[in-house]
């Protein structure tokens, strides 16, 4: 429902929505409420986009979750939902790398990417989840 960006080098996150009654719309152009509809109708009709944009909601709006409702019990709910691991190519993806990357990439890309998404460092435990999981299976790769 919804298509996000990462900018690798800032940290900053952009989406659209690509489904839904806001469809066309970019994130950024809603109020908090309008989100949260958004967050509503993902949760319901796409759990993967609802991941997406808890990170998001987390980075825009820092308080937006319900009331005893941590980040941490939110992924680990959805992380029982997910239907499936990450791809190598999803994995490619997340890191920023061509399919393909060695080792020494994978690694340069996940210390870059984590030191920027790592919920120490203003980041979120969804994102630095993502991240690290995408190094996971790429390593595989490479034993």
């Amino acid at each position: 429902m919804i298509e996000m960006e990462l900018d690798h080098e800032t940290g900053k996150m952009r989406g659209v929505i690509l489904a839904g009654p806001d469809e066309g719309k970019e994130l950024d152009a809603l109020t908090r409420p309008q989100c949260e509809v958004v967050y509503d109708l993902c949760r319901r009709d796409d759990p993967e986009g609802a991941r997406l944009l808890e990170a998001y909601l987390d980075r825009r709006f820092a308080g937006w979750r319900p009331a005893g409702e941590t980040q941490r019990d939110s992924w680990r709910s959805e992380a029982r939902r997910r239907s499936g691991a990450m791809s190598q190519d999803e994995a490619y993806e997340v890191l920023g790398l061509q399919k393909g990357a060695s080792r020494e990439e994978v690694v340069r890309s996940h210390r870059s990417l984590i030191k920027k998404l790592h919920p120490d460092h203003g980041g979120t435990t969804d994102l630095a989840a993502r991240v690290n999981e995408a190094k996971e299976v790429l390593m595989r790769r490479h034993p």
